[in-house]
């Protein structure tokens, strides 16, 4: 008899903007949570891309559902991951007119996602398995800036060297590396964004081929393709109106669409 134990997956969701009711259908779908919404998903994992404030009618209840499985999650061998988008970095820098949330929410929200942060319990990116997961995507121009300060350019290291660039910048207030640059699309100053504003468009042109296995939310997309010519997986599906996601077994990526 077989002692090895089952393959840990991944579940990664994109942008949920508040679509709480589809985000626990999917994960209900995926194993992760049962009717009572506990975490019952053992040593597998979720990676949930960021952007789960504003458009949607629950972003509260999206949030608070995260920290609950996150910390039972944590009791057993399996984690929940949490990243940070474009609308939960605005709070962080105290821009409150996207957030959908009045003054004082907005301060509560921001003070919360403030600590968790530095208690990284939120992140810029994560790296597991061979894939590099930011909300936007990691530009050829940021691949650059990186590699002048990485021996070797891996997605574990670029995962390592983000996150501490970010806790930094929320712990100081300081928002100068370019990892924060909004791109032209998006009406900032640079022709590539970093990794929270970077359309996927401008992402395909600055890397038509991307160095490292990526996968990215924020731009939205009819559903999420596997292209290996490309390296990048977008998952932004829109919630609202397709329920998918991607699972990763064993480093190989498979789509799935819940009817």
């Amino acid at each position: 008899m077989s002692d090895t134990k089952p393959q840990r997956k991944v579940i990664v969701v994109g942008d949920v903007h508040g679509q709480y009711d589809a985000f626990v259908h999917i994960l209900r779908h995926a194993g992760l949570i049962d009717e009572e919404l506990n975490w019952i998903g053992g040593r597998n994992r979720l990676v949930q891309m960021g952007d789960i404030f504003d458009r949607g009618p629950k972003p509260r209840q999206v949030d608070d559902l995260l920290d609950k499985i996150q910390q039972q999650a944590n009791q057993g061998q399996g984690e929940v991951i949490r990243l940070v988008g474009n609308h939960e970095l605005e709070l962080l820098m105290s821009n409150f007119l996207i957030s959908g949330f009045n003054k004082e929410e907005a301060k509560l929200v921001r003070d919360k996602l403030k600590q968790q942060v530095l208690n990284f319990e939120i992140r810029a990116a994560y790296a597991y398995k061979g894939f590099l997961f930011t909300h936007a995507g990691v530009t050829h121009k940021l691949m650059k800036i990186f590699k002048m300060q990485l021996d070797d350019l891996t997605e574990n290291n670029v995962a390592i060297l983000t996150n501490m660039i970010f806790r930094e910048a929320i712990k100081h207030e300081f928002f100068r590396h370019p990892i924060f640059n909004i791109s032209l699309n998006r009406s900032g100053t640079d022709r590539f964004g970093g990794i929270f504003w970077e359309d996927l468009e401008d992402l395909i042109s600055s890397c038509p081929r991307s160095q490292l296995r990526q996968v990215v939310g924020h731009t939205p997309v009819e559903e999420i393709v596997i292209d290996n010519g490309r390296n990048i997986i977008p998952v932004d599906v829109g919630l609202h109106r397709k329920l998918q996601y991607l699972k990763i077994v064993d480093s190989t990526p498979e789509v799935v669409t819940i009817s």
